[in-house]
């Protein structure tokens, strides 16, 4: 990823990803249910599913951990819906701990506001993982249908929290064009 343009292509395919899984961890709760749902579902898993490819061999060649595990966070979960049984259920499991992984190595690399967002992806990653843990093998408290709603809908909640904080950090070299061109603008403006 040495040249600019090769870095915004990867970034955007990242951003993709990341946002595909937000909206998806919000389209499973119980808020955005709707009949043709899942066939919105399947077709971005394949979306991001490419996204993941592209980013992973980008991360790859460029020896970059922090890229690579974002790219296997959005790969795995791609794989996740179109493969089988046992290892589709193993597959499940690999985002959230490649998500943890990619926002501790942001917060151990960065500084400032991007390491604020690295300790919200890695926090959402973990309680994510936990709480998809916890619905599937604790009964839930209530067989309230109120309360079974809010129980299986706070893992949905925490992977589009993870994943839309995750897009904000795979962001930043589309927005330091954005910044740079804005900067420059207000430098050559005529402020009377």
């Amino acid at each position: 990823m040495g040249n600019d343009n090769g870095v915004r292509i990867v970034s955007a395919t990242a951003v993709v990803g990341a946002l595909v899984y937000g909206v998806i961890g919000l389209g499973d709760t119980a808020v955005l249910q709707v009949p043709w749902w899942p066939v919105v579902r399947l077709g971005a898993s394949v979306v991001a599913g490419v996204c993941g490819v592209v980013v992973l061999v980008a991360a790859l060649r460029a020896r970059d951990r922090r890229a690579g595990a974002f790219g296997v966070a959005v790969l795995a979960f791609a794989l996740a819906w179109f493969l089988p049984g046992a290892l589709a259920t193993a597959l499940y499991w690999v985002p959230p701990a490649a998500l943890v992984a990619f926002g501790v190595l942001t917060v151990r690399g960065l500084r400032g506001p991007q390491r604020t967002v690295g300790w919200i992806v890695t926090i959402a990653a973990a309680l994510w993982f936990v709480a998809s843990l916890l619905t599937q093998t604790v009964p839930p408290p209530s067989t309230a249908q109120e309360v079974l709603v809010v129980v299986y809908a706070i893992p949905g909640l925490l992977q589009a929290v993870a994943f839309l904080a995750a897009a904000v950090l795979v962001a930043v070299p589309l927005l330091r064009v954005v910044g740079r061109g804005a900067g420059a603008l207000w430098s050559s403006a005529e402020v009377r």
